[in-house]
């Protein structure tokens, strides 16, 4: 007998990313209550539907190079967009850096994350992102010549009776695998091997999101700049 389907909705979402325990609703209100406190109190902050965030977790470039990488694409792609900015997250597995994602995606922050890929994955699993099938396939976002296996994920259900995680049979395209995209490496200094990109759930600015991530990937198309023995070795 087949486990009922239940719908993946926000609220599921944030439910099951603070499942791990009253410490990281804790820690979600502190981080939130104070970014917030600060952006109000110290800098305009465009409405939603006139930004588009980058989140990107790597140890290998930093705010200011992403973001003048990230110049043209945002005036040529979408001019009206009042700012298209990066967030770097803490890189590696420690409890820090688990948190802090945690925090922020179970807080809605973000319209495009960069993660690693078992984190993207996992979180993917749980809904986090949305998926990109129909774009790609109406050409929306230009994927040729790419490929695409790593960034079909099967999507997390519900539990059975058992307690255990049930999953949608069909993987759906989440995720875009970055291994291929190699202009990243030298242009804004990503190592982006073993990287992928989503757009989470919460952004509120879909259309011109989806519009700016197919002019990003084009923009990473480039040769390949590492040694043949090299070329496999995932990012750090």
């Amino acid at each position: 007998m087949n486990p009922p389907k239940t719908p993946l909705t926000k609220e599921r979402l944030k439910d099951h990313l603070t499942y791990s325990g009253w410490k990281y609703l804790v820690m979600a209100a502190i981080v939130i209550f104070t970014w917030s406190m600060v952006y109000t109190q110290t800098e305009y902050r465009p409405p939603e539907e006139k930004r588009v965030d980058l989140y990107i977790k790597s140890s290998t470039t930093n705010t200011d190079t992403v973001d003048a990488f990230l110049l043209p694409i945002w005036q040529e792609a979408v001019p009206d967009m009042e700012s298209v900015r990066s967030v770097m997250l803490m890189a590696g597995n420690d409890t820090g850096s688990v948190m802090q994602l945690s925090v922020y995606i179970a807080a809605g922050e973000g319209d495009i994350y960069i993660l690693p890929k078992e984190d993207f994955k996992n979180y993917a699993s749980a809904g986090a992102f949305i998926p990109l099938d129909t774009y790609v396939a109406d050409g929306v976002i230009d994927t040729e010549g790419l490929d695409l296996s790593a960034g079909y994920v099967q999507r997390q259900l519900d539990y059975d009776d058992n307690g255990f995680v049930t999953y949608e049979e069909t993987p759906i395209l989440l995720g875009i695998p970055m291994d291929q995209l190699y202009g990243y490496v030298n242009g804004m200094q990503l190592d982006n091997r073993g990287m992928m990109m989503g757009i989470t759930i919460h952004s509120n600015n879909e259309e011109n999101v989806v519009k700016f991530m197919n002019a990003f990937i084009q923009a990473g198309r480039g040769e390949n700049p590492w040694p043949a023995e090299e070329e496999q070795k995932p990012a750090e």
